[in-house]
This record gives structure tokens, sequence and C-alpha cells, in this order.
């Protein structure tokens, strides 16, 4: 394999903005779920199924990460597999996520502990020693068959669970790295039977919470992500597959919404059933910049997909701490200052992370790249700043759902 195929593959600008809109999908979902009752939010009703069903953001990650690491790794890790190559691409997954993990979880147990300390003890996770410590070391989620409730920041379950598909994905591209050369229907038919286990459950049961849930979550959409991966390389270049492309994405984007909305009519928790279309959404956005991918190539959606994981991450945090806040110095009664103050509470999160990002994401993600204890960062297509990990959806943002 050459230099040039070696190089990350570029920005796919429709992924980086569809990461905003799945960051964003939770945000407002833990905003509806956990706000304070504010007369307000009555005027959200008609897009209430959209808010309550927030939690597939989760799922279309899963998809995004999949799709990113077979989309970048499969042809180095697939091809010339070694103990180099692997731990070269574990060093650029921890530089991507654990500093800024790092810092938002010493943040956070710090407010709990300052809180607990002035208010007195408050209910929720323990922080006791070894939870902290399974905390630092990303496996909170493992042994878990719920997945929540298991640290001080709640969204951590998620990333706990896509270090787990880090750790396997090595020995997954050996196998994708053989089923590169299937025919691009079959890989579709593979993406799509990945992520139908979920589906079936949540419409047979009736929610999308059960005993280990959230692996058959991770499993399903990270494998259909990573098939999807193949399928737009073996298409990739076909002169009518841009047009085609642009009508099923937005097909699937019209889909998504019916299906929240049907699901959110039975009354059940049913909305699991659009992570059908998931796979569709993502492949169609990597091969077209026409329809759906336009708006997402904005310049402002693609900056909001990049602070996405820090979003991600810090967001419950500005949430608790303001309600925590509001709680110590009320504002009495309904009026315009409280409906101000949950409205800008609403919106905190995105310059919150927007500076975590700057400040903290991406200077550390660098500085570690140059770190690389392997020395071989570039078979990876991690050259520098630049390489392979600024690929648009290639930091997780799974979030709790």
């Amino acid at each position: 394999m050459s230099q040039e195929q070696r190089r990350a593959r570029g920005e796919i600008r429709g992924l980086t903005g569809l990461r905003a809109v799945a960051a964003l999908w939770v945000v407002a979902h833990h905003f509806w779920l956990f706000a304070p009752a504010e007369p307000w939010l009555r005027h959200l009703e008609p897009v209430g199924p959209l808010l309550r069903n927030g939690w597939l953001g989760v799922d279309l990650f899963f998809v995004l990460s999949g799709f990113v690491l077979a989309h970048n790794h499969v042809a180095v890790l697939g091809d010339r597999p070694g103990i180099r190559a692997t731990a070269g691409f574990y060093w650029a997954r921890l530089s991507r996520i654990w500093p800024t993990w790092m810092v938002v979880l010493t943040a956070v147990t710090a407010g709990l502990l300052v809180e607990r300390q002035v208010l007195g003890e408050q209910p929720g996770s323990p922080l006791d020693a070894p939870t902290v410590l399974r905390q630092v070391l990303l496996v909170q989620v493992w042994d878990r068959p719920d997945h929540s409730a298991t640290g001080p920041v709640g969204p951590g379950w998620s990333l706990s669970a896509e270090w787990l598909a880090y750790l396997a994905f090595p020995v997954l591209a050996l196998v994708l790295h053989r089923l590169r050369r299937f025919r691009p229907t079959t890989l579709a038919v593979l993406a799509l039977a990945a992520v139908t286990p979920f589906a079936y459950r949540c419409l047979t049961l009736g929610t999308h919470d059960w005993a280990w849930s959230w692996l058959l979550r991770l499993a399903g959409g990270f494998l259909a992500g990573a098939l999807v991966a193949l399928c737009v390389d073996r298409l990739r270049g076909r002169a009518t597959v841009a047009r085609a492309a642009a009508r099923a994405t937005s097909a699937a984007s019209v889909l998504t919404l019916v299906a929240v909305w049907e699901a959110d009519a039975s009354g059940a928790d049913r909305g699991g059933v659009a992570v059908l279309l998931f796979p569709v959404l993502v492949g169609g956005l990597a091969l077209s910049d026409r329809g759906p991918a336009r708006w997402l190539s904005r310049p402002v959606v693609v900056l909001g997909g990049r602070i996405s994981f820090a979003l991600y991450l810090v967001h419950m945090g500005v949430f608790e701490t303001c309600w925590t806040l509001l709680d110590v110095v009320p504002v009495s009664g309904p009026s315009p200052v409280a409906t101000l103050l949950s409205l800008a509470v609403a919106g905190l999160p995105l310059p919150a992370a927007w500076v975590l990002w700057r400040l903290v994401e991406e200077p550390a993600r660098r500085r570690l790249l140059l770190l690389d204890p392997t020395r071989r960062a570039d078979r990876l297509g991690t050259t520098g700043p630049r390489g392979g990990e600024r690929f648009g959806a290639d930091a997780p943002v799974p979030v709790r759902g």
C-alpha cells in the first residue's frame, strides 16, 4: 500500500454536520427529560415525539463511529496487522477521547463533592475510590447489564462502551478487510441485518432499555457503520451514485421522523425502529454532497460537529450545575425572568463545549499524537495534528439514552 493510500481519507463534511444534529438531539432530549417544569416547555409538545426519542442520538453515533474507523483504518489494520500498528491505533483513539473525558470527570466529581459538603448528602452515584477508578479507566459499564447510574458523569456509559469497541476493532478489521470485496448490495444487506435485532426487540418489548441492551446497541450500530464504510468504498466514483445517494438521504431523513412519530403514537417506547434507517443516512451522506449533505456541510453546522464530543460530555454537567444554583437561589414563580434563565440554561452547553474543544480536546490530541510511542502513526493516517484523527465523524458522541 502506498503512502498516499495510507493517508487519512479526509473530512466528509456532511457526516461532521450529522454529528452536530445527533449531539443536539440528545442535548434537547436530556433538557426535556430532566429540566424543572417551566410553563414555556408546554409549547414544545408538538415536537415531543422527537424530544422523547432523542436517546437515538447514541445509536446514530455508534453507526458513525463504526463507519469512521472502518473507513480510515481497515486498510492498514486488516492488510498488515501487528503489535505496532495496533498499539498506534489504540494510542490515537486514547488521544482523541481521554484528555477531554478526564477534564470533565474531574470537574463533575469535584462539583459533586462540593455540593455534598455544602448541601448535604445527595442521592446519586457513589464517589468512592473504586467507582472513580473505573471511570478513569473507562470500564464502568463493561460488567453492568444496566447502563444507567454508572458514575458521576451520566453520559460516560456510552464512552465506556465505545472504548470496548475500540479495543475489539483490530480483530474486527481482519474480518472487514476480507469482506471489502463483497458486492455493495451484500454489504448493504449485512449492515441492515446488524441493526435489525435491536429494532426488533424495541418493537416487541416496547422499550429500548433491557438487560445488556447497551451491548446490542453498540455491536449492531458499530458493525453496521463499518459495513456501510466498505459499501461506500465500492460505490464511490460511479456516475449515478451521487444523485441516488442524495435521494436516499432525503428519504431516510423523512422516514426517520415518520418512524419516531408513529412509534411515539403507539404509546410505547418503540422509537428504536428508526435505527434501521441510520446506515442509509450515513452512507448517503458519505456518497453525495447534494440534498441534506449541502445543509449539513455549512460552516456553522460543521463547527457544531467538531465540538460535538465535548458537547456530549459537558452538557449534563452544565445543566445540573445551573439547576442546582437555581434551587439555591430560586426565582419565585413563573415570570419572564424565570423563562429567560431557563432558556439560557438550555443554550449554555454550546459555549462550554466550544471552550472545552478549543482549549482541551484539540491541543491535547495534537500533543499526544506527537508523543505516539510507536513512532509509526503515519501507518494509521495520523501523521500530524491534521491526519486521520481529524476526519469529520471520528470523535464518539454516544450519550446517555
